[in-house]
């Protein structure tokens, strides 16, 4: 997946989610060791695993853009029952569990666990 496809899929979430295109975010490429994604407030960028990116599906990678842009919209890294129900408007229980399973399992295949 080219850098492109993922600004595509970072705006079009953005604008599901109502978040102003004023907002300038971005999406960074960048090895990590045990994270699959992670958010910068201050810097606006949306950190993904790019050792991750290759072994992962386009609705994984999605998923994992949706998820920190969540974080962003609410201004907060907690998964708490505010996070959940933006989540559960996007994507139902069972879809989310899958998602994160396979990203869990590429996670450690990566790093030798599994």
């Amino acid at each position: 997946m080219n850098r492109s496809h993922l600004r595509e899929i970072l705006n079009k979430l953005k604008k599901e989610l109502d978040i102003p295109e004023g907002e300038k975010l971005r999406v960074e490429l960048r090895p990590m060791k045990t994270k699959a994604a992670s958010i910068s407030f201050k810097r606006k960028v949306i950190r993904i695993n790019k050792n991750l990116i290759p072994t992962l599906d386009e609705d994984c990678i999605k998923y994992l853009i949706l998820h920190e842009l969540i974080h962003y919209k609410l201004k907060s890294t907690y998964h708490n029952s505010k996070f959940q129900k933006q989540l559960n408007r996007k994507i139902n229980d069972t879809k989310i569990k899958e998602l994160e399973r396979k990203i869990i399992i590429n996670l450690l295949r990566l790093s030798n666990i599994f």
